[in-house]
C-alpha cells in the first residue's frame, strides 16, 4: 500500500509497501531480514536482532543491490533506515520502474 506522510510525522517522503528479502551484515555477521517498505533513500526493515539508533551496517537487498545503512529509529523487530551509500539510493524510483505502484509486493526477477 502506498502511504502518504502526515503533518505530525517526521517523514519527508511517502512510503511504498514491499516484501523484499535481504541480509544485514552487522559486525561481520550476516542476519536474514525483510525490507517491508521503501521511500527515497530510506527503508523499513524487519530484523530479529537488537540494534541501537545510529548503528551502521551493510544491507544487501536480494537481486537488487547492497547499501550502507544507518538506523534512524528502532522498535524491534522494526527499524527505520537511512540509506547512505549504494548504486541507486532511490528505491522508490526503482519500484516505480518495475511497476510497483501500490500494495505489498514481492521483489523477484
Amino acid at each position: 500500500m502506498f502511504s502518504y506522510s502526515t503533518e505530525d510525522q517526521k517523514r519527508v517522503d511517502d512510503r511504498l509497501d514491499v516484501v523484499w528479502s535481504a541480509v544485514a551484515t552487522i559486525d561481520e555477521i550476516i542476519h536474514p531480514c525483510v525490507v517491508t517498505n521503501i521511500s527515497t533513500a530510506g527503508a523499513l526493515m524487519k530484523l530479529n536482532q537488537n540494534l541501537e539508533e545510529g548503528v551502521q551496517f551493510l544491507l544487501n537487498v536480494e537481486s537488487l543491490d547492497e547499501y550502507a545503512a544507518s538506523v534512524v529509529w528502532a522498535n524491534r523487530p522494526y527499524y527505520g533506515l537511512k540509506l547512505l551509500v549504494g548504486r541507486d539510493l532511490k528505491l522508490k524510483d526503482h519500484a516505480d520502474k518495475i511497476g510497483l505502484k501500490s500494495g505489498a509486493t514481492t521483489f523477484s526477477e
